[in-house]
């Protein structure tokens, strides 16, 4: 880290009237409370975050560009078999709705419930899709408004992930760090089923349907095996296979 703006305070805690000592004010913000009887990891002086954890952020930034670097929606594009469908089982989409939706732009946290044309009320996912560029874009324009900067000047994954790379130096002075380094995580958690992790095997896509309220279609996510556990999830539509149900998994995969 660079030379610190000031020191932070000592690592004092304080105590509460009816619970056990608050937290020291200079604790590292991203470290987790440690156990009894161990101390607090405390920032960087200056900073809200220790040096281990800017590199941490920095690692998930470029990790998140990389990975949207390789997605690909079609069909067959991470190894899986293609072609048509069995006779008698439902045809798959022409793509992948899951890296669709984080590939779009217009994919919001919010969750959207109407009145359609067949009286029905249709409600979206609670867990929906995150845009990776709507979201570092976010993230960006916070940033660029508290230092009064013009922010990226290319509206891409990879210009902005370089931009925001370029500013950790100061987001890690600030008690947001928390709340910037989070949606990092959602963005790594997502992007990671979707691309694959180091020594698992893809097993196929997700063959779970999904009610979209005018049909439904097949989720189509990538969906790898454990390389811990013995269940099988997809984190694009959160269906999980335990060992017991790897049998009817195999027979839906072969099937389709």
């Amino acid at each position: 880290m660079s030379v610190a703006l000031a020191e932070a305070p000592e690592q004092v805690p304080s105590v509460t009237q009816d619970g056990p000592p608050a937290p020291p004010a200079n604790r590292c913000l991203l470290h987790a409370p440690p156990r009894e009887g161990r101390p607090w990891v405390t920032a960087d002086p200056g900073y809200r975050t220790c040096a281990g954890c800017l590199d941490r952020v920095r690692e998930r930034l470029a990790e998140v560009r990389d990975r949207w670097e390789v997605l690909d929606p079609r069909p067959g594009a991470q190894g899986e078999a293609g072609g048509r469908g069995a006779p008698g089982f439902g045809s798959r989409p022409p793509a992948s709705d899951h890296v669709i939706a984080v590939r779009d732009w217009r994919s919001s946290r919010d969750a959207r419930v109407w009145l359609a044309a067949d009286g029905r009320v249709h409600r979206e996912s609670e867990r929906p899709p995150l845009s990776v560029l709507a979201e570092l874009f976010t993230l960006a324009r916070h940033v660029a408004g508290a230092r009064r900067l013009d922010g990226p000047r290319v509206l891409s994954v990879a210009e902005i992930a370089r931009w925001l790379d370029g500013q950790l130096d100061w987001i890690t002075r600030q008690d947001g760090v928390g709340a910037f380094d989070r949606v990092l995580r959602e963005l790594v958690a997502q992007l990671r089923p979707l691309t694959g992790e180091p020594g698992a095997k893809r097993v196929g896509t997700c063959p779970n349907t999904l009610d979209t309220g005018a049909s439904t279609v097949e989720c189509g996510a990538p969906l790898y095996a454990p390389l811990r556990g013995d269940t099988i999830s997809c984190r694009a539509c959160t269906r999980d296979w335990t060992r017991d149900q790897w049998l009817e998994l195999g027979r839906m995969l072969q099937a389709a």
